[in-house]
C-alpha cells in the first residue's frame, strides 16, 4: 500500500515565489539585454526600404564577365630521361597519388585467330602477377593499404595505372616493377578471365542499346584487323602461352608519358622515377610491329534496321566527320550544341521533347579524334509508333538551322557554355596530369586549351549554317534503327541486318 504525503497549498506558494525571484535578473547584472528576434524582425519588415543599388528583378542583375584561363602543360611538365617525359601536378590536399605511365607502342593481332589472345593481355599482366608475386598475394598486399594497379593495352598505347595513399608510393613502383616486367601469366587467373569473355560474347547483344553499338559499327565502317570480334570458341581455346607470346614488348617503347598528380613532392619525385625508369626491364618484341591502319567507311547513306521486338526504338544518325586538327572543328562543335548538344537549351529537345513529348533523351555530338576521322551524331529513343514523325521532326530542325541559321541569342549562349564547361576538364589534379600527358601523345599544342576558347569565341553564325548543312546532311548519312521491322513500313526502302551478321570476322 503506497504512503501519499500531502504538501500543504501555503508551502506550494512560497516555493512558487522563491523560484521566480530566483530567476530574476539582479539589477546590478553586466549581461545586456537581448531584444525579442520576432520583434525586431517585424519592425524591420515593417520599415524596410530596398537599397538603391538592388535591380528590381533578378533576370536584371549583372554579371562580371567570366574569365578563365586553364593551366599551362609548361608549368607541369619534367623530363625523366630520353624519350621519358611527364606531368606532376602536387597538391596535398588529400594523401592520395594517382600514377598513369602511357607507353607509344601499336599493338595489333595480324591474324583472327589471335584477337581473343589479345583482348586478354591487358588484364592478364595485372591479374596473372609475376615477379615471383602470386595473384593472392598481389591482391592481398594491394588491399591492405587500399591501393589498386590496373593494366591496359590498346591499338596505339599500352598503360599501366597505381593509386594509393601518398606513404605506400615508394613500395607500389617496386610492386608495380616486379609484377609488370615479370609476368607470370598464372593459369588459373587465366581461366577466370576466359570465363569472363565468354560470357560477355554470350551477353553481347542482351540490350538494344548494345545491339545499335554493333549495328553502327557494322553500317559505317569498313572491314579492318581493328574490328575484328573474336568469339565464344576462340576465348575457350585462349591458352597462357598464347597470351605471352602477345605480350612481348607491351612495355616497351621508345616515347613514355607519365601523369603524376597528388601528395607528392616534385623534385623528390623526379628523384624517385629517374631511379624506377633507369633499371626497367622489359621483354623486347621479336620483330617490327606494323602501324595500325586507319578506319575507313563504307560511304552508303542509307537506313540499316535490325530486328528487334521492343517498344521502344533505338536509332542513331551518323556521318563521317574530320579527324583533328582541323579548321571546321570548332564551328561544327557550336552548331551542334545549337542544334542537340545544349540539352534543354537544344532545338532537337525542345521540338522532339519538350514540345511533342517523344523523346525522353534526343541529342547530337560531333567526335572528337585525333588517329581517324571521326563522325558526327543525331540519336534518341522513341516509341516504334512515333519512329517516322520523330525522324521528320529532327530534319526539320537541321535544315532550318542551315537555312536560317542561329539566333544572336542562341549563339551567344552557346559559346558561352563551351567556353565555361573547360574548367571541369581540370576539377582534380589527377585530370589534369592526365589530359596533359595524353594531349602530348596526341601532339597538342601547349596553347591548346588557350587556344580553345579563342578558336569558340570566334566562330560565326554563317559558319553554323555551313557546318550543319555539311555534316549533318541527311543524303550522306546512315541511319541505325533497333526495333520491330513490321513497325517501320513508312521508312522504306531499308535494309534489314541479320542480328548474327553485326560481328566483324
Amino acid at each position: 500500500m503506497k504512503t501519499i504525503y500531502m504538501i500543504p497549498a501555503a508551502a506550494i506558494a512560497a516555493l512558487v515565489v522563491l523560484t521566480s525571484c530566483s530567476m530574476m535578473p539582479k539589477k546590478t547584472s553586466h549581461v545586456k539585454h537581448v531584444p525579442d528576434m520576432y520583434a525586431v524582425a517585424a519592425e524591420s519588415s515593417s520599415s524596410f526600404v530596398q537599397p538603391s543599388n538592388l535591380p528590381e528583378h533578378y533576370s536584371k542583375i549583372d554579371f562580371p564577365e567570366y574569365k578563365y584561363v586553364a593551366p599551362y602543360p609548361k608549368d607541369f611538365r619534367v623530363q625523366i630521361a630520353d624519350g621519358i617525359t611527364g606531368f606532376i601536378v602536387s597538391d596535398s590536399t588529400l594523401p592520395l597519388v594517382d600514377f598513369s605511365v602511357y607507353f607509344e607502342e601499336s599493338h595489333l593481332p595480324q591474324v583472327l585467330k589471335d584477337e581473343a589472345a589479345f583482348e586478354m593481355v591487358g588484364s592478364m599482366i595485372r591479374r596473372g602477377s609475376g615477379g615471383g608475386i602470386s595473384p593472392h598475394v598481389l591482391e592481398d598486399s594491394l588491399e591492405f593499404v587500399s591501393a589498386s594497379i590496373s593494366t591496359s593495352v590498346g591499338t596505339f598505347l599500352s598503360a599501366f595505372d597505381i593509386n594509393c595513399l601518398s606513404k605506400d608510393f615508394p613500395s607500389m613502383l617496386e610492386l608495380a616493377k616486379k609484377v609488370l616486367t615479370d609476368p607470370s601469366f598464372d593459369r588459373t587467373q587465366l581461366e577466370i578471365v576466359k570465363a569472363n569473355y565468354v560470357t560477355a560474347y554470350e551477353r553481347r547483344f542482351e540490350t538494344p542499346a548494345k545491339v545499335l553499338s554493333a549495328l553502327k559499327a557494322k553500317v559505317n565502317y569498313a572491314p579492318n584487323p581493328r574490328l575484328w570480334d573474336a568469339n565464344a570458341a576462340e576465348y575457350k581455346a585462349v591458352t597462357a602461352a598464347d597470351v605471352k607470346r602477345l605480350a612481348k614488348g607491351v612495355f616497351s617503347s621508345k616515347r613514355i608519358v607519365f601523369a603524376l598528380a597528388g601528395d607528392v613532392n616534385k623534385d623528390s619525385a623526379v628523384v624517385a622515377l629517374k631511379k624506377f625508369f633507369a633499371d626497367w626491364k622489359v621483354e623486347a618484341a621479336t620483330a617490327e610491329k606494323p602501324k595500325p591502319i586507319p578506319l575507313t567507311f563504307v560511304r552508303k547513306p542509307g537506313v540499316y534496321v535490325v530486328d528487334k521486338d521492343i517498344t521502344q526504338a533505338n536509332i542513331t544518325m551518323n556521318q563521317p566527320f574530320v579527324k583533328r586538327p582541323h579548321p571546321d572543328y570548332y564551328p561544327t562543335a557550336v552548331a551542334s550544341f545549337i542544334l542537340g548538344g545544349g540539352s534543354f537549351s537544344s532545338r532537337l529537345m525542345n521540338r522532339v521533347r519538350s514540345d511533342e513529348g517523344l523523346a525522353y533523351s534526343v541529342y547530337s555530338t560531333v567526335g572528337n579524334d585525333y588517329r581517324d576521322t571521326a563522325m558526327t551524331t543525331i540519336a534518341l529513343q522513341t516509341k516504334v509508333e512515333t519512329v517516322d514523325f520523330a525522324m521528320k521532326l529532327i530534319f526539320e530542325e537541321v535544315e532550318k538551322l542551315a537555312k536560317e541559321g542561329p539566333s544572336p541569342e542562341e549563339l551567344s549562349q552557346a559559346k558561352k557554355s563551351l567556353v565555361e564547361s573547360l574548367p571541369s576538364l581540370f576539377d582534380s589534379p589527377s585530370s589534369t596530369a592526365s589530359i596533359f600527358a595524353t594531349g602530348e601523345l596526341l601532339g597538342k599544342s601547349d596553347n591548346h586549351y588557350l587556344d580553345y576558347v579563342t578558336e569558340i569565341n570566334a566562330v560565326t553564325a554563317e559558319q553554323v549554317q555551313a557546318m550543319i548543312a555539311k555534316y549533318f546532311d541527311k543524303s550522306k548519312m546512315t541511319i541505325s534503327i533497333v526495333g520491330p521491322v513490321a513497325m517501320f513500313d513508312s521508312l522504306k526502302p531499308f535494309t534489314v541486318i541479320p542480328l548474327d551478321s553485326l560481328e566483324f570476322r
